[in-house]
């Protein structure tokens, strides 16, 4: 063991106490980890396998991308009209021009730099693998070519160029790295009429109407929350590892995750670990306590997700952990047993920036 990594180690505890008293003052809504109890082992010897396999790579990445990367703002919940005082939105626009101004946002990303080997070469360097890329945020805005909408990096400027379908080639990259390849996916999407319905109000991030009086609604957002996932795991991104699932306030059972799970697993994608994140039970494979590390070891699979700057995605001149830092935090996770997640968001532009790399070369 290097001098340099000895000195990082000996201060762990102390750090990381002091930075997951940081993270929460940060944002204060996060997912805790499940209840104990309600913890499921898998009965399929192949989720078992991999989960084994997982938990021995005990550091990887979690890449936010899309429409907020453009303003550089909170990913997603600045649309969401709930009065707490982590949802901060620019200016003094009205709610619903605001939200017609973040949907215009699908007109300006255009990330003629994007590289995602550049992404896979620095992630590699600073010792991750895993890598999980955001499919779709809350926000509906897909980062894979969906043909069941045009909400899509694939539909709008960027359609013409040879990596529009960037979900594809973010997973390339990193399986040509050697990387365990995950895709997170948001079940409520807020951009779709069956979710948030134009005819009512959106007051929260639920579905803004009765499933009684509306199940043709409700139906069709099952149909097409299904369909996507199915697109996801068609075999046209590859065998993945991982299927992330956050949004924990829709379940798995609303959209049909066990047969969906089932048709993967039988096929494409065997031994598939399911995170339906906060969803106690079968489906949540391991557990994902957000920006913090639990107080002790754990006897079940689980992974700590916690930002390299405050934030999930690109947020211009963001205040970015230290490399030693980061090495306290890894250091705690994996003394307790778990994986360490670390949040990086690429700019609008398809890059790493320069201060995130320097940081991660380090680490």
């Amino acid at each position: 063991m290097n001098r340099y990594f000895r000195m990082a180690a000996a201060g762990a505890i102390m750090a990381t106490a002091a930075m997951t008293a940081e993270a929460q003052q940060v944002q204060g809504f996060v997912h805790q980890q499940s209840d104990a109890s309600g913890y499921e082992w898998p009965t399929d010897t192949a989720v078992i396998n991999k989960l084994d396999q997982w938990r021995g790579l005990k550091f990887g990445v979690l890449f936010h991308w899309g429409l907020y990367s453009v303003p550089g703002i909170v990913e997603s919940w600045s649309i969401c009209s709930e009065d707490v005082d982590w949802i901060s939105r620019q200016g003094n626009m009205p709610y619903e021009e605001y939200k017609k101004w973040y949907w215009s946002l699908a007109d300006s990303l255009n990330p003629t730099q994007f590289d995602p080997t550049q992404w896979a070469d620095i992630m590699a360097d600073a010792g991750m693998r895993y890598a999980i890329f955001t499919t779709k945020h809350h926000d509906g805005f897909c980062m894979f070519d969906s043909r069941l909408t045009d909400f899509s990096i694939a539909k709008g400027p960027f359609a013409g160029n040879e990596k529009s379908d960037v979900a594809r080639h973010v997973f390339d990259a990193f399986r040509d790295k050697g990387f365990s390849i995950g895709a997170y996916f948001s079940k409520p999407d807020w951009h779709t009429e069956w979710f948030w319905n134009p005819e009512f109000a959106t007051p929260n991030r639920h579905i803004n109407y009765k499933k009684e009086r509306h199940p043709d609604w409700w139906k069709r957002y099952q149909d097409f929350t299904a369909g996507q996932l199915g697109e996801l795991l068609s075999g046209r991104y590859g065998r993945l590892d991982i299927l992330w699932l956050d949004g924990g306030w829709i379940k798995g059972d609303d959209i049909g995750l066990d047969s969906i799970l089932l048709d993967a697993r039988a096929g494409r994608h065997p031994g598939l670990i399911s995170v339906d994140r906060s969803i106690r039970g079968r489906n949540e494979n391991y557990q994902t306590p957000e920006r913090g590390i639990p107080a002790k070891q754990l006897s079940y699979p689980w992974e700590s997700c916690i930002t390299l700057s405050n934030d999930w995605g690109w947020v211009p001149d963001a205040p970015y952990k230290s490399p030693e830092k980061v090495i306290a935090l890894l250091a705690e996770t994996t003394a307790k047993g778990g994986c360490l997640l670390l949040g990086v968001g690429p700019t609008a532009e398809g890059l790493i920036e320069p201060e995130a790399e320097c940081r991660l070369r380090a680490v």
